[in-house]
Parts: C-alpha cells; sequence; structure tokens
C-alpha cells in the first residue's frame, strides 16, 4: 500500500465506523465536547489553514501525530453530527459535559456576539 493511501484510511475508517454495530453519533458528539473546546478547535483548524495557506510541512513527528489526532476526532465529530441531523435523532433532551465552564462558554458566545453586532452596524 503506497503513503498516499495509508494517509487516507483513517479517514476512511472514521466514515465508516458509524455502521459499526452499538455506534451511537450521541455518544461521538457527547465525548467530543466533553474533551475539546470551541476555541481549541478554530486554533488547530487555523493553524492547519496557514500551514496549508503558507505551504509548511510540519517536520516535528509529534505535531503531526497530535494534529492527524484532532482531524480524526473532527471528522468523526461531524460524521455523527450528520446522522443526528439525517436520522432526524432527538439532540435538545440530550445532557452534555463541556470541556470549560457553562459560563466560559456563555461569555464566549456574548462576546462573539457583541463583535458581530459591532461589524453588523458597521456593515451597514
Amino acid at each position: 500500500m503506497n503513503q498516499h493511501a495509508n494517509n487516507l484510511l483513517p479517514f476512511e475508517l472514521a466514515c465508516y465506523e458509524i455502521y459499526d454495530n452499538g455506534y451511537d453519533p450521541l455518544h461521538t458528539i457527547r465525548e467530543f465536547w466533553s474533551q475539546h473546546t470551541i476555541n481549541d478547535c478554530q486554533e488547530r483548524l487555523w493553524e492547519l489553514f496557514e500551514n496549508y495557506r503558507k505551504g509548511i510541512t510540519q517536520a516535528d513527528a509529534a505535531d503531526v501525530k497530535q494534529m492527524h489526532t484532532v482531524l480524526m476526532k473532527l471528522c468523526r465529530v461531524l460524521m455523527a453530527y450528520f446522522l443526528v441531523h439525517f436520522r432526524k435523532i432527538g439532540i435538545d433532551a440530550v445532557p452534555f459535559t463541556f470541556a470549560e465552564p457553562t459560563d466560559a462558554i456563555t461569555a464566549d458566545l456574548e462576546a462573539k456576539l457583541r463583535i458581530h453586532s459591532f461589524f453588523n452596524r458597521i456593515a451597514e
């Protein structure tokens, strides 16, 4: 198997694991948000984008492995959200434990809303 196929295999497996017996997309979503923050996700995606844009190849194997792990988790949670939507699985009553305190999440969302409103007023 060539290196390109080896790199794609984990992504393919993440897409096919939804067919495993006992797979629960809600469990995947709960597990993800109990371990990761939205800011962590944004920073990782921004780092990946910047490396792509600048043509930077990560030389440190530990950094590459860590980025790969994060991307696999993001892929899995995206698949889980897709299944919840596609299968019309109720998610509103599902309790979640988040990696950061609810107060911090609320404060961050409110700050981003104020920034969004500010730029919308300027754009008008």
